[in-house]
């Protein structure tokens, strides 16, 4: 069962010193075409992270993002990657190159709020879950295509979360138990697919959570055209893993149904926003970048449906 910690981030902080939790986390952040943000991500990362662990930079972008890194930081562990690898497959290599009891997943597009870590590991140890997640809040000044991104990726992590018995936690902000991972070693040999794994955790009995004021803020950056290659990109994935689950027959009515998701998730976006007290009025300018997301996503879908995951590249050191 999900449930979300309603504790204030220093509740969570002395519930995890009287504990006595002392089990060492790795960070991985998935770094794509993050010059803009990487200074500040970083900087606030390394800041949560202190002595308790460490940071992983799992990067895979042709924007000197890399050099920039260790430019401002040295000392700290980059994975280079190919351009073009996607944020699961990033997650998966920082990951397998890890050995912390505890793993949390996150990008170089987020900045994570003060107590940001002892709000996922207290409301980890204090529900006993395998995974925690937490909330992603807007910048104040995206762009319009930032603010679309964030619409299709993000809105149902927008705050206040809802009280809800089964809430998915974010690929972009969770942290795991490794412990909890042993045996799915199989799933993430393709990715770290958040939604594949955590089903196959509930299968297994285990309980996933939500930490209120674990947030991190979504800061953009990347601009439309590398949004909308991911975009299809992770569609095709999606639909790759759907569609292998389907008849003949399945395939062919999905296909044919794939015009109409784009207004489907224009709906649902609209729905979120308003149950969480938002209006889609200062979210306008977003709608045609939007539009063009939502379009890449269900052509992505459609050809994963029948053709499967899109080819990778080779992983270099």
């Amino acid at each position: 069962m999900n449930r979300v910690d309603e504790a204030g981030p220093q509740s969570v902080v002395n519930r995890v010193i009287r504990s006595g939790e002392s089990s060492t986390v790795s960070v991985v952040l998935a770094s794509i075409e993050a010059n803009a943000t990487i200074a500040a991500s970083l900087a606030r990362f390394l800041e949560e992270v202190g002595k308790q662990g460490e940071v992983i930079l799992a990067d895979a972008s042709s924007d000197g993002s890399a050099d920039r890194a260790r430019a401002l930081f040295p000392g700290l562990r980059i994975l280079r990657k190919p351009p073009g690898t996607l944020a699961p497959e990033l997650w998966r290599d920082g990951l397998n190159a890890s050995h912390s009891p505890l793993v949390a997943f996150s990008t170089a597009q987020m900045i994570p709020s003060c107590g940001w870590l002892e709000s996922l590991r207290g409301c980890l140890e204090s529900t006993g879950a395998a995974a925690v997640g937490g909330p992603i809040d807007p910048a104040p000044r995206l762009s319009a295509a930032d603010r679309a991104v964030y619409l299709l990726r993000y809105v149902n992590y927008l705050r206040p979360l809802p009280k809800v018995e089964q809430f998915e936690p974010p690929g972009d902000n969770a942290l795991y138990r490794r412990d909890a991972l042993g045996g799915l070693e199989a799933l993430w040999e393709a990715g770290f697919w958040e939604v594949e794994i955590h089903r196959r955790l509930r299968e297994r009995g285990a309980s996933l959570a939500m930490a209120s004021e674990a947030a991190v803020e979504f800061q953009g950056g990347g601009g439309l055209s590398l949004a909308l290659r991911q975009r299809r990109d992770h569609a095709r994935h999606y639909g790759a893993a759907r569609g292998g689950r389907m008849s003949w027959s399945e395939r062919l009515i999905r296909s044919a149904a794939a015009p109409l998701v784009p207004a489907i998730l224009i709906r649902r976006i609209t729905a979120t926003l308003t149950r969480r007290g938002r209006g889609i009025g200062p979210w306008l300018s977003a709608v045609p970048s939007l539009s063009l997301l939502l379009a890449a996503w269900s052509a992505g879908e459609t050809a994963g449906t029948w053709l499967g995951p899109p080819a990778r590249g080779r992983t270099v050191a």
